[in-house]
C-alpha cells in the first residue's frame, strides 16, 4: 500500500450473541486509548476553523478546487474534447468563459481513446502559436481499475508521486473504462466513488470524470449507473451537442454551495495536424472557445454578416474545399492551415457578381464593379476578423479563421 494512503478497515458490529456491545479490542472505559488509533482524525477547535474564499474555485463558479466532479453526455457530445480543454486551461492558468482559473498541474487518465488525445494535443500545438513548449500536463494512457477496493488506486498514486507531480486536477476519461468489469449499477460504482474520494483527498485536488448518460429517452439528462455517484458529486456538467454543429452546450447542473444551471457554449474548430503516407490530411477538432450560452451563436452571428461578406465567405469555403491546399503561412514552426490562393477566389467572386449584372451593362463597368466589390469585401472581412490573408511564395492566400473547411473526421467522442 502506498505510504500516506489510508483505508479504514476496522468496522464495528456487535457480536453475534450481543453479549458485548463494546467494539473489539477497545480498552475499558476510562482507560487511555493508543494515540496511533486516532492519528488519522484531526479535531479543529472553533477558533481554528477558517475559510479562505481565494482557494474555493478551480474554475470560478464552474468547478471547485477540490472534490469529485463529472462531465457527461451522449456519445458524440464532445465531452472528452471539453475535458481536455478544461485540463489544458488549468495547466496554463487560462480563463474559461471569462472566469478565473487556478493554475496547477494536471494528470489526464485517458482510459479510452489515448490516440485521440494525442491527436488533439497536436491540434492545440498547431492552433495556439503561443502555447509554451512545456505545459504542466501529464498523460496516463492506460485504464486503472478503480471499480474495486482498492483496485489500482495505490499503484496510480505511486505513479503520480514518483513523477514528482502535485496535481490540481486529475481527469478520468471515462468512468466506464475505469471500473473494469465491475457493475456500474452497484458495487463497481460505489468503489469508484470511494477511490476517487481517496485520490482527491490524497492530492488535495479535484477529480473530474467523463461519463455517459443513461439509456432510454427519459434518461438523456441523467448520468448512467448507481445513484451513489450523484450523491458524492461536488459539481456536475451536462454536455449537449448543438445539432450537427461543432458546438456543445455545457449546463452546470450542480455546484455545491453555489447556484446551478449555469449554461456555457463550447465551440470547436477543425485543425489539420499533418499528412499520412498517402499525402492525405490528418485532422482533429479542438475546443477553440467557451463563452456564456447567451452569447451569439455561430448561426446568429452569420445572420448579422453583410450579404457581400457572406457571399465571399461562402465562395472562400467552397474554394478551399475544391482547390485549397495545406500550408504553413507563418513559417515552418507555425500552424498548418487549409487555404486557397487569392486569384481562385477572385475569379469565382467575379463570376457571382457578373451573374447579377444587367446584360446590357458596359462590360468594362461590370469588371470595375467586380474589382471594387471584391476588394471592399476582402477589406471588410479582414477588418471584422472574419478572414485571414498572408503572402505565401509571393502570392496571397486566404482562409477563414475556422479553417473554412469542415468534414466529419475526428468528431467522435468517447463511445
Amino acid at each position: 500500500m502506498t505510504e500516506g494512503v489510508h483505508y479504514i478497515t476496522e468496522r464495528y458490529s456487535p457480536s453475534a450473541d450481543a453479549s458485548n456491545d463494546e467494539p473489539p479490542d477497545f480498552p475499558p472505559p476510562g482507560e487511555p486509548i493508543d494515540a496511533a488509533r486516532g492519528a488519522r482524525f484531526t479535531l479543529e477547535p472553533w477558533q481554528e476553523i477558517n475559510y479562505d474564499p481565494c482557494t474555493e474555485w478551480l474554475i470560478k463558479r464552474v468547478l471547485p478546487r477540490r472534490g469529485l466532479a463529472v462531465i457527461y453526455g451522449k456519445p458524440g457530445s464532445f465531452k472528452s474534447f471539453v475535458a481536455l480543454y478544461i485540463g489544458l486551461s488549468v495547466a496554463l492558468g487560462r480563463a474559461v468563459a471569462g472566469r478565473r482559473v487556478a493554475k496547477g498541474a494536471v494528470v489526464y487518465i485517458a482510459a479510452e481513446g489515448a490516440a485521440g488525445l494525442r491527436k488533439r494535443k497536436a491540434g492545440y500545438v498547431e492552433a495556439w502559436p503561443d502555447l509554451p513548449a512545456e505545459v504542466d500536463f501529464a498523460l496516463v494512457s492506460a485504464a486503472p481499475n478503480l471499480g474495486t477496493d482498492p483496485g489500482d488506486l495505490p499503484a496510480l498514486i505511486a505513479a503520480v508521486e514518483s513523477a514528482g507531480i502535485k496535481p490540481s486536477l486529475i481527469v478520468v476519461d471515462t468512468v466506464a473504462k475505469s471500473i473494469g468489469a465491475a457493475d456500474e449499477n452497484g458495487p463497481g460504482m460505489t468503489a469508484f466513488v470511494g477511490n476517487a474520494d481517496v485520490l482527491g483527498t490524497h492530492f488535495d485536488c479535484l477529480v473530474l470524470a467523463a461519463h455517459h448518460v443513461g439509456l432510454g429517452e427519459d434518461a438523456q439528462k441523467r448520468m448512467r449507473g448507481h445513484s451513489s455517484l450523484h450523491g458524492a458529486l461536488d459539481a456536475q456538467i451536462l454536455c449537449q451537442r448543438q445539432g450537427d454543429e461543432y458546438a456543445t452546450t455545457l449546463t452546470v447542473q450542480k455546484v455545491k454551495d453555489d447556484a446551478s444551471d449555469l449554461a456555457l457554449l463550447a465551440r470547436l474548430t477543425r485543425v489539420v495536424v499533418g499528412f499520412d503516407e498517402d499525402g492525405e490530411e490528418a485532422s482533429t477538432l479542438i475546443v477553440d472557445e467557451v463563452a456564456e450560452a447567451d452569447a451569439p451563436t455561430t448561426e446568429q452571428r452569420a445572420r448579422t454578416v453583410p450579404p457581400s461578406q457572406r457571399l465571399l465567405s461562402d465562395i472562400i469555403s467552397a474554394a478551399i474545399d475544391e482547390a485549397g491546399e495545406a500550408t504553413k503561412p507563418f513559417g515552418a514552426d507555425g500552424p498548418t492551415v487549409r487555404a486557397v490562393f487569392d486569384e481562385v477566389v477572385r475569379e469565382r467572386y467575379y463570376a457571382a457578381i457578373a451573374e447579377k449584372a444587367d446584360p446590357e451593362d458596359d462590360p468594362a463597368k461590370v469588371a470595375e464593379r467586380q474589382r471594387k466589390a471584391f476588394n471592399r469585401a476582402i477589406a471588410d472581412m479582414l477588418k471584422a476578423e472574419r478572414l485571414v490573408a498572408r503572402q505565401v511564395r509571393g502570392r496571397r492566400m486566404l482562409w477563414l479563421p475556422s479553417t473554412g473547411h469542415r468534414d466529419q473526421r475526428d468528431i467522435r467522442d468517447t463511445p
